[in-house]
């Protein structure tokens, strides 16, 4: 499972004034997280964003004069230093998800990129960076030019999803989804717009995960750290589900089955699971198994309530 949480905390405090420390509150937020969520198993992932409007360095097109080089290095060597203290100051953290990484400055920098993401994975073994961080020579982003993934993880499915297995070609991916149509902050007004229901996204997680997936979720709080309350009754209504359900939804693999028009099959060791979306007027799901199956189910159980048919 991921965190993602913007950085606001006592790991910038080498680097610039925008820092907690300069905040009412003065505490690491970011370090309280990620000891909490370390305690109890969950693995933390650190949102970064490369674009920063509030460094006076930072430029969105490709800096052309020598003074405009000398002003986006300083820029490029702060980033650098942020992300080494990041590592440094939270060991525990699995990987970074980097956002912000399309304006031309970032492109034309590959070979600084280059070089920084090497160092960060020398600097801590076995760290996950997903295929937006960097782009090649030509600035192509997720693939380079020869069709290599520029990452250990495809992120290229941004509010939306494959629509077959096939195209993933075994790649680790994940999707990233927003609740309000393309509202990644805070949006006090919701009406007039459609916004996702529990369904919607439930659907959309068991979607992903069937294909071996990582669903990333979006919420935008509001300055306070306060949620929509359409957000906060989503969540809830998300978690209720996935007290019943979850053992369909974690640490499941794709099944190797054709698509159900019912809905969603995962496996899991010796364990099918089908989570049904479109339920048959009749009650009746039939499963249709390969001909060439080794292994065919032999019983069947509802997780909501036990009930078995043999």
């Amino acid at each position: 499972m991921k965190f993602c949480g913007i950085l606001f905390g006592e790991e910038r405090r080498k680097y610039t004034d925008y820092t907690i420390k300069k905040s009412p509150y003065k505490k690491d937020i970011v370090k309280q997280v990620v000891d909490a969520y370390t305690a109890e198993g969950i693995d933390v992932f650190l949102y970064f964003s490369i674009l920063e409007w509030n460094n006076s360095n930072y430029m969105g097109k490709a800096p052309s004069t020598p003074e405009e080089k000398a002003k986006f290095n300083k820029f490029l060597e702060y980033t650098r230093n942020q992300l080494l203290e990041l590592l440094q100051n939270y060991s525990q953290i699995k990987g970074f998800w980097f956002d912000g990484t399309w304006d031309q400055s970032w492109i034309q920098s590959y070979d600084f990129t280059y070089k920084l993401e090497k160092e960060l994975r020398e600097k801590h073994p076995g760290l996950i960076i997903g295929s937006r961080f960097r782009n090649d020579e030509f600035g192509k982003r997720h693939f380079d030019s020869n069709g290599d993934m520029l990452g250990d993880y495809e992120q290229g499915w941004e509010r939306k999803m494959p629509k077959e297995f096939e195209w993933l070609e075994g790649r680790d991916w994940d999707c990233v989804m927003t609740i309000p149509p393309n509202g990644w902050g805070y949006m006090k007004d919701w009406s007039g717009i459609y916004t996702k229901t529990s369904d919607d996204l439930i659907d959309m997680l068991m979607n992903c995960v069937s294909m071996n997936g990582n669903f990333v979720l979006n919420f935008g709080p509001d300055g306070n750290g306060r949620m929509h309350s359409g957000e906060d009754k989503l969540a809830k209504e998300i978690g209720d589900w996935i007290k019943v359900n979850g053992e369909a939804v974690y640490g499941v693999r794709h099944a190797g089955l054709a698509p159900s028009k019912l809905g969603y099959f995962t496996k899991k060791e010796d364990n099918l699971y089908l989570t049904v979306f479109n339920r048959p007027v009749n009650n009746i799901v039939r499963i249709a198994v390969p001909k060439n199956a080794t292994t065919v189910p032999v019983t069947a159980a509802l997780l909501q309530n036990g009930q078995t048919w043999f």
